[in-house]
């Protein structure tokens, strides 16, 4: 009997065994590969690749250094980026391109499942990785754009070989589909040296009479957009050779955005936008690459010098006093030294520098702090304030007479309950960031932001062809929560979404809407079918554009008290996600939600978010 119990377990672990192999192979096999276009092979560079899902669901999920896209441990690997079949003007997305000998890696990801491994290696005629834009002068004047003729851009090999520009064009995403897409194509026999330069003027005259010593190309075909460009150098096919981007908004640098600072000297051209370092590994998309030239003109052609201005900064302010308070502006000094700010400006506009000027003698001692507030700015008959609907507040430095030297710092903000400070605290992206501060710390470190009761806890942006999109909001407090003015139920909290961060709710909460301590609202878009949620969680249908599937800006926005008809808002608790680096790009496709880490630190810090569970845990904690 007891041989025979044996073989009786032997046969029924080989069928098990056999059952467990054909179901694997069957779930194996379930998705098919993704196809690599051009196939492996020799290039020229640069090239664009485009990657093929040929499955009714999933996401592509690619690495161009030789990596596996999955992880030792099933999830997307650190590193890997989520493949998009279409370009957005306004961000580097899209099928990407062989700028350089690699070798692509790419997997296709449903829920858990993936495909098998789909390889393709290039090897490239030229190395394009060592080509950097490395200044862009993109806004010289406050005249209209057919006036700027003092527009450049450089570029820098940063390699040992020599690069042909040969037939590479110079366009502008931003403008695609208009006659200002290609801003100007090389002639044959364009070559930039190792260590070399290659300019590019707006026109030749001008440039000339500038930088009489520069060797540069000439005539561009039309201006740089004076807001926002997405500069790239593309070969035939499209494929991007490299690319840069500016904008001209916080927190990009302020003072290469020429508003007529400088109109009363001739010439009349500001500071262009400079690469900080030559690291290749330098995003050109953030704004931490770029700074302010050092000198009027810029340096086209040379190498730009560092001018070591004290990075000072903004540390505090608040734009709502009440009774005995005034409005006040507290100036940090990071560096080891006292600082002298004779001279520099600080003003409630961005393309209005000079409105309050530091007297003679101002000084902010090292590591310390200087504060100013609407008496010294009467006493200086300035025209300095901060407008308590919501302002920017920007520091500039100067020489003692006023003149700028290129240095900004500033914030953005929205309205404030009355009598609330806001400090600053910075996001792993560089980011300064400010909060509304547990209590005033003037003069003093900031103490720390004031407790969030409802924040964004998780994010389904892009789900599989059985999920369904959705935000999440989390009462995290021990009381509940009241969704509306105690004296005028009718005005509600809300929701904003996109793409850009907005001042007022796109979404308002119906009258009545309480949210219970440790309980969760779930916003679904309009268009969505059915959703399964716990029955304890609250559903709300939302417009389908407040989620994007690729990068977005959510607020949770609550109204203020106020007599008027019109409503003013203060941002509650704000989030910001994206399918690319450095957020976790596990959520960007396939399925798995985006996952609030952290409820006490930033919603706009992709650190303290993380890829979750597959199909989410919409109102279940985590």
């Amino acid at each position: 009997m007891v041989q025979l119990r044996k073989v009786a377990v032997t046969w029924t672990t080989l069928f098990l065994v056999n059952l467990c192999f054909v179901a694997f192979t069957l779930h194996s096999s379930a998705l098919e590969p993704p196809g690599i276009f051009p196939e492996s092979g020799k290039l020229v560079a640069p090239t664009l690749v485009k990657l093929r899902n040929p499955n009714p669901s999933g996401a592509i999920f690619y690495t161009t250094d030789g990596a596996d896209p999955r992880g030792e441990d099933g999830s997307v690997r650190s590193g890997a980026q989520v493949y998009s079949d279409s370009f957005e003007s306004h961000d580097f997305g899209g099928p990407f391109s062989a700028n350089r000998s690699m070798v692509v890696q790419c997997r296709v990801k449903s829920g858990e499942d993936w495909s098998e491994l789909k390889t393709a290696t290039f090897i490239a005629d030229q190395d394009f990785s060592k080509l950097l834009v490395t200044e862009i002068m993109f806004h010289p004047t406050n005249g209209p754009p057919e006036s700027e003729y003092e527009e450049f851009i450089e570029f820098k090999n940063t390699g040992e070989v020599a690069l042909s520009l040969s037939g590479l064009r110079i366009v502008d995403f931003t403008e695609e589909g208009t006659d200002a897409y290609i801003k100007f194509t090389f002639p044959e026999g364009v070559v930039v040296s190792p260590g070399g330069f290659v300019v590019v003027a707006a026109n030749a005259e001008k440039f000339q009479s500038l930088y009489p010593d520069v060797p540069f190309h000439g005539g561009m075909a039309s201006r740089f957009n004076n807001q926002i460009g997405r500069i790239a150098l593309i070969g035939p096919d499209g494929g991007i050779a490299t690319q840069m981007r500016y904008e001209a908004h916080y927190p990009w640098p302020a003072v290469p955005d020429n508003h007529g600072y400088f109109k009363k000297r001739k010439p009349k051209v500001g500071f262009s936008l400079t690469r900080r370092s030559l690291e290749s590994k330098a995003d050109p998309e953030h704004f931490s690459t770029w700074r302010a030239s050092a000198a009027r003109l810029g340096s086209p052609g040379t190498e730009e010098v560092d001018p070591k201005i004290p990075p000072l900064v903004i540390s505090e302010f608040r734009s709502r006093s009440t009774g005995q308070l005034v409005d006040r502006v507290e100036i940090y000094n990071p560096t080891s030294a006292a600082v002298s700010i004779t001279g520099w400006w600080l003003s409630y506009k961005r393309s209005r520098p000079y409105k309050h000027k530091f007297p003679e003698n101002t000084v902010v001692p090292a590591k310390g702090y200087l504060v100013v507030d609407e008496v010294d700015f009467c006493a200086a008959g300035s025209e300095m304030a901060l407008s308590s609907k919501g302002d920017r507040c920007y520091l500039f430095s100067a020489t003692p007479k006023g003149e700028l030297t290129g240095y900004s710092h500033g914030v953005r903000f929205e309205g404030s309950d009355e009598n609330v400070s806001f400090g600053r605290s910075r996001t792993s992206e560089g980011v300064d960031y400010f909060q509304p501060e547990f209590s005033e710390s003037f003069g003093l470190k900031n103490f720390g932001s004031s407790f969030i009761p409802l924040l964004i806890s998780e994010v389904m942006y892009h789900p599989d062809v059985e999920g369904f999109q959705y935000i999440e909001l989390h009462n995290h407090s021990k009381d509940p929560l009241s969704l509306w003015l105690s004296d005028t139920p009718n005005r509600t909290w809300g929701l904003s979404g996109g793409t850009v961060g907005q001042k007022v709710p796109q979404f308002l909460f119906p009258e009545g809407t309480t949210v219970l301590p440790d309980a969760y609202l779930i916003c679904v878009p309009e268009s969505a079918g059915s959703v399964l949620v716990p029955d304890h969680a609250q559903v709300f249908r939302i417009p389908d554009d407040l989620i994007s599937t690729k990068q977005g800006i959510l607020r949770i926005h609550r109204p203020l008290a106020s007599k008027g008809e019109k409503i003013r808002y203060v941002t509650v608790d704000e989030a910001i996600y994206q399918n690319r680096l450095p957020w976790d790009v596990g959520a960007g496709g396939g399925g798995q939600g985006l996952e609030r880490m952290n409820t006490s630190a930033f919603g706009v810090d992709p650190l303290n978010w993380r890829a979750g569970f597959v199909g989410g845990t919409p109102g279940r904690s985590r």
